[in-house]
């Protein structure tokens, strides 16, 4: 059994909880949602780029604007929503506890995690990175035998890429776990350890915000796996997946679209009969969701669609400059494809 496997099965045990537990309360998590007002959503502790309250305590990030798309589809204002920090063994959990809504916080797809909570999306193809010290000549992951390596315990799929390299080049690495992400990768760049796993996109966002001088560092690939992450949400709630799913596919329907923030409202005048439609001309469109029937439009209008979430949290836009690559729209060669509307 994993190490993620035994934290998971005793956060849910303590919890008195099972795959199918509190799914009767589930089913009225969007009334509640609509009752109080805001979407409760999952949140990191601060990874830059992805999800990370500024210094006024606004969460920022891919993940972050993600979650907000579904307060703007639900409740008509992007900013109807509360952020809960959670570390990686806090996350599921709280889900099925209803102490979030909604999880968008770097979580990779498994079975033993879909058996438990729910996706509903990937939202972010990544690979695994090891962050380094230029100034220790590690350009290859094999050179670092009996090197330290600082890592979040309970995380996603990182443990695993750092095993895959020890069986692959015959290493064997020291281990240091932390509680966070935050503590693994604040004790790396006070010079803890040899280096630091994370998902690659997050191992971006550590170096170009927290590093003192980002140049100093590379960021070295590591394990074979293209970890898909996405958003989830509690088992039984057939509503709430419903909503968070047509969401994330109104984000990328909008970018093959053309459909932006900006020229939303000129698209809604000239526009096909389907963009019209989808954007809340047609009376009834929201109705099998119970939204607005302008519930996409709100989502766009408010949020942009994915290109602009990606451009200013991580990409062209951002101080990350991260390639779309597997993000892409499949016409661009990536892996991201919106569903019809039909």
């Amino acid at each position: 059994m994993t190490r993620l496997k035994v934290l998971l099965g005793a956060a849910l045990a303590a919890a008195g909880l099972t795959a199918g537990a509190g799914e009767a309360g589930a089913q009225s998590v969007v009334n509640k949602i609509k009752q109080r007002g805001y979407v409760s959503c999952g949140a990191s502790q601060g990874v830059p780029g992805l999800s990370r309250p500024d210094e006024n305590g606004y969460y920022r990030g891919f993940d972050s604007d993600i979650c907000r798309t579904f307060a703007a589809a639900i409740l008509g204002d992007k900013d109807k929503i509360r952020f809960v920090p959670l570390n990686a063994g806090q996350r599921f959990p709280a889900l099925q506890t209803g102490e979030i809504d909604v999880l968008s916080r770097t979580s990779t797809i498994t079975l033993s995690r879909d058996t438990v909570v729910r996706f509903v999306w990937i939202t972010l193809y990544d690979t695994d990175g090891l962050l380094v010290r230029k100034a220790d000549r590690i350009t290859d992951p094999k050179q670092l035998a009996g090197k330290t390596v600082c890592l979040q315990g309970g995380g996603s799929l990182t443990e695993k890429a750092i095993e895959e390299t020890e069986e692959e080049h015959g290493i064997t690495m020291k281990k240091v776990y932390f509680d966070s992400t935050i503590q693994a990768r604040d004790a790396f760049f006070g010079g803890r350890c040899d280096t630091y796993v994370t998902d690659g996109t997050a191992a971006a966002g550590q170096r170009a915000s927290v590093a003192k001088n980002p140049d100093d560092y590379d960021i070295i690939k590591v394990g074979h796996a293209a970890e898909p992450n996405g958003v989830a949400v509690a088992r039984g709630d057939d509503q709430l997946f419903d909503i968070t799913r047509w969401t994330i596919n109104a984000l990328l329907w909008a970018e093959l679209h053309g459909i932006t923030a900006k020229n939303i409202d000129e698209k809604l005048k000239s526009g096909s009969s389907e963009i019209k439609r989808v954007l809340g001309q047609e009376a009834g469109f929201g109705k099998a969701l119970g939204l607005d029937d302008k519930w996409v439009y709100n989502v766009v209008k408010q949020m942009g669609n994915y290109a602009e979430i990606w451009d200013g949290n991580l990409g062209k836009a951002s101080p990350l400059k991260v390639d779309r690559g597997m993000n892409a729209l499949w016409k661009d060669g990536g892996l991201n494809y919106p569903y019809p509307w039909d």
